[in-house]
């Protein structure tokens, strides 16, 4: 099969990680792949061939069997370029969050919705539209055809050989101290990640610390807001940090708080590392773990913060295995390049 793939740019980030890893996934079945992409943000290296293009400038897309978008601008190129003439090219795109939710805490509500909108009208045009879990894909049936819409869970692939540098051990383990619980988190800094939460509940965990990975538009409010609860010295902002999961050996507990989140790759390495989660109770949360494997806390009721936590270090040993072996068993990379392979086999006999 040969697939081309469309991204933004190569950042080291979100949809484009999901991409690094189907790609290397299929070229290790023998499938040939290619990758483009706009933006000069080149950050992931491909083990295919990788093209810069424009949007002025046309693929022959009849070089491939599949044809797969991640995001509005390589979905808006297919929804320019493609054939209106039938042809054995099948063109498929990954919705990697939640539209209007994700858009209206990013552009504001009125913003949100417009740019929402564009980007569903240009997602017509796709022979199949893949969400991250089942409950994504009911969201998105309100607005798009059903018989154009499936679901593939995410996986992640972890390199465990990676190892913090000295000095980055030496920092973390000065933070930490020698009695301390140490939580953390690797993100965006933005208001949709709920990070605001886990610090307002420091002050009702004495014994808690909480490092934050990740830089974003928020990082002063969430400093300010460490200051003002008096609690700063127990939050560390460690900014943004290449394979952030070289971390999550020393984290006690690895916290979510989102408000929205599509299918976390974070949430992810936690699992693989067979550490305990805490969660917000988002639906995709519930979808993917059950509360015998990670532990959730209500986004409407604050109090219920702390008590996650608490429960995450009360039931460690349970929740690490449980949500370990979920990993293991459901969201498996042999597990996610099957599910998407089935997807475009599908689509090529139709």
């Amino acid at each position: 099969m040969r697939a081309l793939f469309i991204v933004p740019s190569l950042k080291n980030a979100g949809p484009v990680i999901v991409v690094y890893d189907l790609v290397h996934l299929l070229i290790k079945r023998g499938h040939k792949c290619c990758v483009c992409y706009f933006d000069k943000v080149e950050e992931l290296s491909f083990n295919c061939d990788v093209v810069q293009i424009s949007m002025r400038q046309k693929i022959n897309f009849s070089d491939y069997d599949i044809v797969h978008t991640h995001g509005y601008r390589p979905q808006l190129y297919v929804f320019l370029y493609k054939s209106w003439n039938k042809n054995s090219t099948r063109f498929v795109t990954t919705m990697h969050n939640y539209l209007f939710s994700d858009f209206g805490y990013t552009y504001g509500k009125i913003r949100g919705l417009i740019y929402g909108t564009l980007y569903l009208l240009v997602n017509l045009r796709a022979d199949k539209i893949v969400a991250l879990s089942k409950d994504a894909q009911h969201y998105y049936s309100r607005f798009l055809p059903s018989c154009k819409l499936t679901y593939a869970y995410n996986t992640r692939v972890c390199d465990f050989s990676k190892k913090l540098s000295t000095e980055e051990e030496r920092e973390l383990l000065a933070f930490r101290g020698e009695s301390a619980r140490l939580v953390g988190t690797s993100c965006a800094l933005s208001p949709l990640k709920g990070l605001d939460l886990i610090i307002q509940a420091l002050q009702e965990l004495p014994q808690t610390k909480f490092c934050i990975i990740g830089d974003g538009k928020i990082k002063n409010d969430l400093i300010q807001l460490s200051v003002k609860l008096k609690v700063s010295d127990r939050v560390l902002f460690l900014g943004y940090k290449n394979d952030a999961y070289k971390y999550l050996p020393y984290f006690d507990a690895y916290v979510i708080p989102s408000h929205s989140e599509g299918f976390p790759l974070a949430m992810l390495e936690a699992a693989a590392y067979g550490k305990p989660i805490i969660a917000s109770n988002l639906n995709v949360f519930k979808e993917i773990f059950t509360d015998d494997e990670i532990s959730m806390f209500d986004l409407n009721d604050e109090k219920s913060v702390p008590n996650a936590i608490e429960r995450a270090f009360l039931e460690k040993e349970k929740l690490s295995r449980n949500a370990k072996l979920k990993y293991e068993n459901v969201y498996s990379p042999d597990n996610f390049v099957g599910r998407y392979l089935a997807i475009y086999t599908k689509l090529l006999l139709e």
